[in-house]
């Protein structure tokens, strides 16, 4: 080997070195990058030769570009769609041809079409949910345009009042109850009553209705007497502007002396049903049964009668207007009609050697044989991390660590390219010996 063999040590010194630079290069070029991920250069010596009995080496080359997987800090934006990952995996992407794509660059948006998309056009991948938050697909694209909420009637209503004790039978009579049901003006109905209150609901296709819930001092003690009635316009054969009774026979409410509500036989409150009524809107017949009718906490006090509590089921149908994103990754529809429904869970993916991925640029990687095949599951469950809204990874790329390795690195191509300046002086001694 003798001289020669130090010239091209000292050209793969100085080709290992270079390519460490590019290295080094990349990573300060992208220390502020999104989820990227910094890289490092891993050298091996090349095969010694045997001379005169003695190993000697014949170099060095760059073995790998090794990327460092390692957990990026985490920057709170404005935006519930930035997403970064605390922990294991990595967001799984699809192009409009289906490829698979990974990356850790959460900085996602709604497409031109309704998916949740990164800058580049290539849709987040996640399940969908149904109202329950079951999952109701496969691993799809999530799409967030046009999504409405269905209507659901009401089925339950809870009244939480005061029936004021002082007050005295009304010298008018409510109109008598018809299982038909009884349909009278307004005035004949509030005239026959001490008190009311109205609670709206919702039909099968999300209508809202007004139910008048009109109580009576009857002449028994500590005893009172409650109609539900509609407006008979709404309702299907009714009568517009009167006041149709949708409660059957009505209902009773009885209280102890000391002003709560009578539970115990033979004097206790009787609740009747409400419908089933149908609406001449074409909804589904809607009834409201005995037990779904709730008027727990209802007292008789020397109080002014007044509404402490009234709540209900049901909802109108919604356009959905925000989503907010959990850290198990599901996404959670805000719609106009106040309803909050799951819609979606974000997917990640997790290899067992990340390393082994294959680069793809544009903050994207693909499977490899290296990587392994990919292990897709739930945030927040099992090997992986947490969901961040509104939060982007940074890149881990250390600047001072990056500007020592590149003063290593811009010593080691010196004195690789020293020792080629040096062994082509000894070559030139050795061509002067013949002089």
């Amino acid at each position: 080997m003798a001289l020669t063999g130090a010239l091209f040590s000292g050209v793969s010194g100085i080709n290992a070195n270079g390519n460490a630079m590019n290295i080094i290069g990349d990573n300060i070029a992208n220390a502020n990058t999104i989820g990227f991920k910094s890289s490092r250069a891993v050298f091996f010596d090349l095969l010694s030769a045997d001379v005169g009995g003695s190993k000697i080496g014949l170099g060095s080359r760059l073995a790998a570009s090794t990327r460092l997987f390692v957990q990026g800090g985490v920057e709170t934006t404005n935006s519930s769609t930035d997403l970064a990952i605390q922990g294991n995996g990595m967001f799984i992407l699809k192009d409009a041809q289906g490829g698979s794509f990974y990356s850790r660059a959460g900085q996602f948006n709604v497409d031109a079409n309704g998916n949740l998309a990164n800058p580049a056009g290539m849709a987040v991948q996640g399940i969908a949910l149904d109202s329950a938050g079951n999952p109701t697909s496969g691993v799809t694209n999530i799409v967030m345009s046009q999504l409405v909420a269905a209507p659901t009637a009401s089925t339950t209503v809870a009244l939480a009042l005061n029936l004021d004790s002082t007050e005295t039978v009304p010298a008018s009579a409510l109109p008598a109850p018809d299982l038909a049901g009884t349909s009278a003006l307004p005035a004949t109905w509030f005239a026959g009553a001490n008190f009311s209150t109205v609670v709206t609901v919702f039909d099968s296709l999300g209508q809202a209705h007004d139910l008048t819930y009109l109580f009576r001092k009857t002449a028994v003690a500590n005893e009172w007497d409650y109609r539900v009635v509609a407006n008979g316009g709404e309702i299907t054969a009714g009568t517009a502007g009167q006041l149709q009774q949708v409660s059957a026979a009505g209902g009773k409410l009885a209280f102890n002396p000391n002003g709560t509500l009578d539970t115990v036989a033979p004097t206790n409150t009787s609740i009747g049903a409400i419908g089933a009524i149908n609406w001449a809107n074409g909804a589904s017949a809607q009834t409201i049964a005995a037990p779904s009718m709730v008027f727990t906490g209802t007292t008789q006090f020397a109080l002014p009668s007044a509404v402490g509590q009234s709540t209900k089921d049901g909802a109108q149908a919604g356009i959905l207007k925000g989503i907010s994103i959990s850290n198990d990754g599901v996404i959670t529809g805000q719609f106009t009609s106040g309803n909050t429904t799951p819609l979606y869970r974000i997917v990640l993916g997790d290899f067992a050697n990340p390393q082994g991925l294959r680069h793809m640029g544009n903050s994207l990687y693909v499977q490899s044989n290296e990587s392994g095949p990919v292990l897709v599951g739930n945030a927040a469950t099992g090997r992986f991390g947490s969901v961040l809204s509104g939060s982007l990874e940074l890149s881990t790329v250390d600047l001072a660590t990056e500007f020592v390795k590149m003063v290593t690195t811009q010593r080691g191509f010196q004195a690789s390219s020293r020792t080629i300046t040096v062994t082509d002086t000894l070559l030139e001694e050795v061509s002067n010996l013949k002089r």
